[in-house]
């Protein structure tokens, strides 16, 4: 498999599958309107939103697969070989950069603390399940 840095490309494109599944999952069908009603959008921001949800949704997949390939890059340079390390990692990164950044809008936005709580849970469930996919695409989370 082509690799680029020591990422294998089809496995950096399916961790970022999953993480957008996840968000499919979480802010779709499971908590879309908590979600909603944490962000107190009304009608009409919702009808725009939809209007404009095939490039928001081409952006957010871009994210994804941006936030698939520095966390396998992560990995690669914190030499997680095996399961275990590599989701001890991928929690240590979610949680120090991910939810910490994310806090930023809990204390300076008056943003609600579940929604906090809602987008930590969403991505660290998304870092968990990429550092799976690079873990088990390559029998080890990333090799030279």
């Amino acid at each position: 498999m082509p690799r680029i840095l020591g990422l294998n490309i089809l496995a950096t494109l399916v961790a970022a599958i999953v993480l957008y599944l996840a968000g499919f999952i979480f802010y779709g069908l499971l908590f879309a309107d908590l979600w909603i009603g944490l962000w107190g959008f009304t009608e009409a921001e919702l009808a725009a939103a939809e209007s404009a949800a095939g490039p928001s949704m081409a952006i957010g997949f871009a994210l994804s697969v941006a936030m698939a390939a520095f966390l396998g890059l992560a990995l690669k340079a914190l030499n997680a070989d095996d399961l275990g390390s590599a989701l001890k990692w991928a929690v240590f990164l979610c949680v120090g950069f991910c939810v910490t950044t994310m806090a930023y809008d809990t204390v300076y936005a008056q943003q609600h603390i579940l929604l906090l709580v809602l987008d930590s849970a969403h991505l660290l469930t998304g870092f968990l399940a990429m550092a799976a996919v690079f873990t088990f695409m390559d029998k080890v989370a990333v090799k030279d």
